[in-house]
């Protein structure tokens, strides 16, 4: 498992809300989309 694999599934196992400031770049929401998915965040 890569280093961003296991950094990937310990955000799994302890989600945590994440405030983003820069809610209008639309690669900050992409970004937050994928992490949503993904159950990262």
């Amino acid at each position: 498992m890569s280093f961003i694999e296991k950094v990937k599934e310990r955000a799994r196992q302890e989600i945590k809300n994440i405030v983003l400031p820069e809610a209008e770049d639309l690669r900050i929401l992409e970004a937050a989309r994928n992490s949503f998915r993904r159950k990262i965040c």
